[in-house]
């Protein structure tokens, strides 16, 4: 069994064009994000289009996000999770580590209400009995303040140090009651008694989701955050 943390590559899953993120209180009551639906008929879905370039797709989004969050912010939701694999990409399977933040970003300042922190993207300040202190002077905040990153600069890292970029399927969700469920650990037998492992591409039906695959030297970085901020010992 491999631990879920590589240190050869590490890989960013990116929300195109970032439907996550949300307007928040502070923005201009007259600033809309929305964008009008596309809508096709029957005709144009029969239609076979050629996928959207997704580096392109990428260069765009980190464009839209950067003036949007000058213009009127965003909210975001972020997601830690950690734990053991089986696979080669390093996907958790067995979760040892979850945690869950909500974010007001606006420009370079960014806004965590459950846990009292204003932070940009070289300090920050955390509130603790009633008292501001340096956002890692406390474990909470050190442990955020070295596992969250600012979309704007997580997309620019990815545009410039990208070595593969390629659209992906959302993640399925696995129910692990549904009678049908296989264990990942289980192998699956062929009809001959053996072992046979199956690996189809993934057929795309959608392009709103960017898998980043990025250098070492950045694999090493963002290893080196996630071992300071002792989330590998299992402080919470």
């Amino acid at each position: 069994m491999k631990s879920s943390l590589a240190t050869s590559a590490i890989s960013i899953i990116l929300i195109y064009l970032c439907p996550i993120l949300q307007p928040v209180a502070f923005a201009s009551p007259s600033t809309s994000s929305a964008a009008p639906p596309l809508l096709l008929d029957d005709d144009q879905h029969e239609k076979t289009v050629a996928a959207p370039d997704p580096g392109r797709a990428l260069r765009e989004a980190m464009s839209r996000l950067s003036a949007h969050s000058r213009k009127s912010g965003y909210q975001m939701e972020c997601l830690a999770k950690g734990g053991l694999s089986n696979t080669g990409d390093h996907e958790v399977w067995m979760h040892q580590v979850y945690e869950d933040h909500r974010a007001r970003v606006r420009g370079d300042l960014m806004f965590v209400e459950e846990l009292e922190i204003y932070r940009n993207p070289k300090k920050g300040a955390i509130r603790v009995a009633k008292n501001w202190i340096p956002i890692r002077d406390s474990p909470a905040g050190n442990r955020f303040d070295r596992i969250i990153h600012f979309p704007s600069r997580l997309l620019l890292a990815a545009a410039t140090r990208a070595r593969k970029v390629e659209w992906i399927e959302r993640p399925v969700e696995i129910d692990l009651n549904d009678p049908d469920y296989v264990d990942p650990m289980d192998p699956m037998e062929d009809p001959k008694g053996g072992t046979a492992v199956v690996e189809e591409q993934e057929k795309i039906t959608s392009y709103d989701r960017i898998k980043v695959e990025v250098d070492e030297k950045m694999a090493v970085e963002y290893f080196n955050g996630i071992q300071n901020s002792g989330l590998l010992g299992g402080f919470l």
